[in-house]
């Protein structure tokens, strides 16, 4: 995969970035911009980035433009709305929370789950949390990472062990669902009786918004109907041209004619397709229109609420009400003992039965000593037991766990690459932080040189480096500079070129 092009709209102005095989995102200085362009390029394919304190995410329009398989992808982000395009044609469209998993398997063209959620602690090691994270944690946000989930992704036989750590993910789903619940309970526990002054809104207003709630699940769920049409036309078209039938020529019966996909002569299946894909842009569309219309309703209401009370009084009362709900403390404190033990014993057996795939255990290590050992710790890594599962990390120094980190994250993306047969980018938030010296950087980036030659990689600093055949991007103050040709000079130029785009 190679990220070809960021497209930025705000509005400050519009920035666009094209991006080499290898590139550095540069500035003479700090906080002008740098480590923000890699969130936003990652914000644009999808993930739940949080936006910095200058910049709120969700009012940019983000276009990212990548290869993979020999075919140009563009992505599309707006808010909550994201778009794919494959060469060109429209094939994916849908709200940002209705199907992350399918959306993520399409950006990659990954299919299995752990590999897809662990993906991003492997490829990006931003500036706060990546250097230090090492085979479990948060990678930025809420986004986790997990070295034992990700291998069991990779690993052949992996059936029971997925299922084994999706019951584990919804216990500690349920865990947290507990700790709110408790903790809602110390809020309300003293609450006085609600007030009958209760908010009234406008009638008509609150029935259309429940009948715009009812049409927009009506719409979602036949946007997902119709995809899964298209699914099986294409599956069945394939199916179909992998017989290699063979049908009477009603021209010429000595000369029969063979269905195949190379003289592409199955007819009225394209058609049909195209229809359903026609059909899917205009569900969309209405879904579109209902989700505007929805806004719309949701912030009158809002509105009227915000005549009728301050701020506070609206949490209050909405804490009196809570308060009426009879909560057994001691009830929902057993259950949560009870799941924290069963998070436990799972994740006993999980491990058990991960450390059984030796193969791809004992290739992972081979990887992280190989880089270990040019970065000079192969003996801080050995020195651990089991040190691919560590917890013992406090003990490594501050240096020399920089240079473990990235020994790690290198063979990992190794595995990876192996197992999917995909190729993939690489992101470096800052990589000369943290006491580095220049004799490390050296190191690392021989180690990007020499093991990573048809790898994208993608560096944000204050330094240059000796990547072989880079590109710089400079950002000199900030994102949107004053002096891009493509800034918006004015308010209503602003505005004008927004709707436009």
């Amino acid at each position: 995969m190679i990220i070809k092009k960021l497209k930025i709209v705000s509005s400050e102005g519009i920035r666009t970035l094209s991006f080499s095989l290898k590139t550095i995102i540069n500035s003479k200085k700090n906080s002008v911009g740098k480590s923000t362009i890699l969130r936003i390029l990652f914000y644009g394919l999808g993930y739940p980035i949080p936006s910095t304190y200058k910049l709120k995410f969700k009012n940019l329009k983000i276009w990212t433009t990548f290869e993979r398989d020999g075919s140009t992808y563009e992505a599309y982000r707006y808010s909550d709305y994201l778009e794919l395009k494959k060469d060109g044609e429209l094939f994916y469209t849908d709200p940002v929370a209705a199907n992350l998993n399918e959306w993520y398997s399409l950006i990659w063209g990954i299919d299995s789950l752990p590999i897809l959620e662990n993906l991003i602690g492997a490829i990006y090691l931003e500036q706060d949390k990546g250097w230090t994270l090492l085979n479990r944690g948060k990678v930025i946000g809420n986004i986790g990472f997990n070295i034992r989930d990700l291998l069991v992704g990779l690993s052949s036989e992996n059936n029971d062990l997925i299922g084994m750590i999706e019951e584990q993910n919804n216990l500690r789903k349920i865990h947290d669902e507990t700790k709110a619940i408790l903790k809602l309970e110390e809020f309300t526990r003293d609450s006085d009786e609600i007030n009958d002054s209760a908010s009234k809104v406008d009638e008509e207003d609150l029935k259309e918004y429940k009948n715009v709630k009812v049409r927009k699940k009506f719409l979602q769920n036949k946007i997902q109907r119709l995809k899964k049409y298209i699914k099986r036309t294409d599956n069945l078209k394939n199916y179909i041209y992998s017989l290699n039938l063979i049908v009477k020529n009603p021209e010429d019966e000595n000369r029969p004619i063979v269905i195949s996909k190379k003289q592409n002569n199955l007819i009225n299946f394209r058609d049909t397709t195209d229809f359903l894909k026609t059909e899917l842009v205009s569900l969309q569309l209405d879904l579109n229109e209902v989700e505007k219309k929805e806004a719309e309703l949701n912030k009158k209401l809002d509105q009227n609420v915000n005549t009728l009370f301050h701020t506070e009084d609206v949490v209050e009362s909405s804490l009196n009400a809570l308060g009426q709900i009879k909560i057994n403390r001691d009830l929902i404190e057993k259950k949560q003992e009870n799941i924290e033990h069963e998070i436990d014993s799972l994740n006993k057996d999980i491990n058990t039965e991960f450390n059984k795939n030796k193969e791809i255990i004992e290739e992972t290590k081979s990887w992280i000593e190989k880089f270990a050992k040019i970065l000079g710790v192969e003996d801080v890594v050995e020195s651990h037991a089991n040190y691919l599962l560590t917890h013992d990390i406090k003990s490594i120094s501050g240096t020399q766990y920089y240079k473990v980190v990235f020994s790690f994250k290198m063979a990992y993306i190794k595995v990876i690459e192996k197992y999917t047969n995909v190729t993939l980018p690489i992101f470096l938030d800052s990589p000369s932080g943290r006491e580095v010296t220049q004799a490390n950087i050296k190191k690392v980036i021989d180690i990007l040189n020499g093991y990573f030659k048809d790898n994208q990689v993608i560096i944000a600093s204050i330094y240059d480096y000796k990547l072989k055949g880079k590109k710089k991007i400079e950002i000199k103050n900030k994102i949107f500079e004053d002096d891009n040709a493509n800034l918006l000079q004015n308010t209503s130029v602003k505005n004008e070129k927004l709707k436009k785009q």
